[in-house]
């Protein structure tokens, strides 16, 4: 019987947690966390990986007291690696959750959550364990067992293949573990056959040190470099010039004179898409990044960057 990993359950909303709880259970998951915030996320998420239990997340979107981001990349920060599932009522056209999934997320789960959702996510992440392996257990197996790993590869290619919307011959091949021929002839018959599409050459960002392109970025407030932060809306009051979050102008008055704010573009003006830091409290527009290597861990520079080409493919359209 395989032994299942411990879930962590980022979850301010009690009752969600307790049907998340609930549905686990049905999926013999019983080794369960939960947390109502951001923090205390981060904090449970570093004491299971330092126990070499490192967890599947089911993350929300919307948190009390940090931006989803900022979570997700100091967990992405941690382990590398880290299955992250992103729920949210939020559709996943929207912007905020298509950056999110370009940062890292695993896999999204629409609320309302249902039972045959999380499942099927859940029966992914599976798959993909047992399909998992190392690399030199790879190549042991293509020694002894030719026709057997072929035929792990292919399903290994296709399952990549149905979990992405676009995915390049470089990411498949390193998600694998390695580089064969049968990869290659696989997505040939693939494109003959008009399952898939060939979107010709991808340049991507890849890790100068390893080479690899399973990288993530990282952001953090360009003044201290902490990756507590959150997105809102700042109210410049024209008349004492005070600039400060929309939540600090209670009943419509300015926190610095104290004075009502009425008429958008005459009293004062919103500031959107801005950034503010859960700890030196400074705003701004754009964060500071850099690349994590999902392989090595090594951190690195848009200058740093070792760009990889290769085919880039998407499923045909049905």
């Amino acid at each position: 019987m395989t032994i299942k990993p411990p879930v962590l359950i980022v979850e301010d909303s009690k009752a969600v947690t307790m049907l998340l709880k609930s549905f686990l259970d049905k999926l013999e998951y019983s080794n369960i966390h939960s947390c109502d915030n951001g923090y205390a996320a981060i904090k449970e998420f570093k004491k299971l990986v330092k126990a070499q239990t490192p967890p599947i997340v089911l993350l929300d979107f919307m948190l009390p007291d940090m931006d989803c981001r900022s979570v997700l990349t100091q967990i992405l920060d941690v382990q590398p690696n880290a299955r992250v599932v992103l729920e949210t009522a939020t559709e996943k056209d929207d912007e905020g959750v298509k950056e999110l999934i370009r940062l890292g997320v695993y896999q999204y789960l629409e609320k309302p959550i249902r039972f045959e959702s999380l499942k099927n996510v859940f029966e992914t992440i599976e798959n993909e364990d047992f399909f998992f392996i190392k690399e030199s257990e790879q190549l042991k197996m293509l020694e002894n067992a030719e026709e057997e790993v072929k035929t792990k590869v292919i399903d290994r290619v296709d399952f990549i293949l149905n979990s992405s919307k676009q995915v390049s011959l470089k990411f498949i091949e390193q998600m694998i573990g390695f580089s064969d021929e049968t990869i290659r002839l696989h997505l040939s018959e693939l494109e003959r056959e008009g399952k898939i599409v060939n979107l010709g050459e991808k340049k991507e960002v890849a890790c100068k040190k390893c080479n690899s392109v399973k990288t993530t970025q990282l952001f953090s407030c360009p003044s201290c470099n902490s990756p507590h932060f959150r997105l809102g809306k700042l109210i410049e009051h024209y008349n004492c010039g005070n600039v400060s979050e929309e939540r600090t102008y209670e009943n419509d008055k300015c926190p610095s004179c104290n004075k009502e704010i009425k008429a958008l573009g005459v009293d004062y003006r919103i500031l959107p898409n801005h950034y503010i830091c859960n700890n030196c409290s400074d705003a701004f527009s754009e964060l500071s990044s850099e690349y994590l290597c999902l392989k090595c861990e090594n951190k690195f520079s848009l200058e740093e960057v070792n760009w990889q080409s290769s085919c880039n493919y998407k499923l045909a359209a049905i």
